[in-house]
């Protein structure tokens, strides 16, 4: 239920952001919403499962830790920093 919910909040920020940091053009995605929607309609049937929503919400996780590692700004440890959560959700929001 947890995941759900801050999934839920991180789709939402991702949706009603504005601004973005200034930060975050160093780690683009360059993604658009065609790719984010493959990424995560893994079944090909055209709709996205909450499931899928959440893998995906992870996989997009995951890649924003990769590009980002190394930068103490954006990632302490194995978790994201405030800046690089916000960097993340800024190239979801860009792509969509």
């Amino acid at each position: 239920m947890m995941k759900t919910q801050i999934a839920a909040v991180a789709l939402a920020m991702a949706l009603g952001a504005g601004a973005m940091p200034a930060h975050a053009d160093s780690h683009d995605t360059n993604m658009n919403f065609e790719m984010i929607f493959k990424m995560a309609d893994k079944n090909k049937n055209s709709m996205v499962s909450r499931q899928e929503f959440l893998d995906a919400m992870g996989r997009a996780y995951d890649m924003g830790m990769k590009k980002m590692k190394g930068d103490s700004m954006m990632v302490k440890g194995s978790e994201m920093t405030r800046d690089g959560l916000k960097a993340l959700i800024a190239d979801i929001y860009r792509g969509a």
